[in-house]
């Protein structure tokens, strides 16, 4: 197309490339938090072995270290204990008073990590 004021072509108008970073961090927002992912990964945890037999303490810290294992690992020692932290408030003080089978806790996790 020519430029009428200039008498030269006007070069095409071209589709604007998105910024690598802005990508990154919207691929991020996008993800759960890391408290989130923890109760989650916990959860699959306890439904996937056992899920009809009552959660053990054992069984309740296997499952937790799987998960912190499997989400913290390679994060600075401060984010991961307040990614921890959170996950571990977000548990209702029921959930811990009421005998439960793995997989009512495993819902219960879930419904908690919609709340970090």
């Amino acid at each position: 197309m020519r430029d009428r004021n200039r008498g030269r072509d006007v070069p095409a108008a071209r589709s604007p490339q998105p910024d690598p970073f802005a990508v990154q961090l919207r691929e991020l927002l996008a993800r759960p938090s890391l408290s989130a992912q923890l109760l989650q990964h916990a959860a699959e945890h306890l439904a996937a072995i056992r899920p009809t037999e009552p959660l053990t303490l054992a069984g309740w810290g296997r499952a937790l270290a799987r998960a912190d294992a499997r989400v913290l690992t390679g994060y600075p020692p401060a984010v991961a204990q307040n990614a921890s932290c959170r996950a571990m408030a977000a548990l209702d003080s029921d959930m811990w008073t009421t005998s439960r089978t793995r997989g009512e806790w495993a819902l219960c996790l879930n419904a908690a990590a919609g709340t970090v």
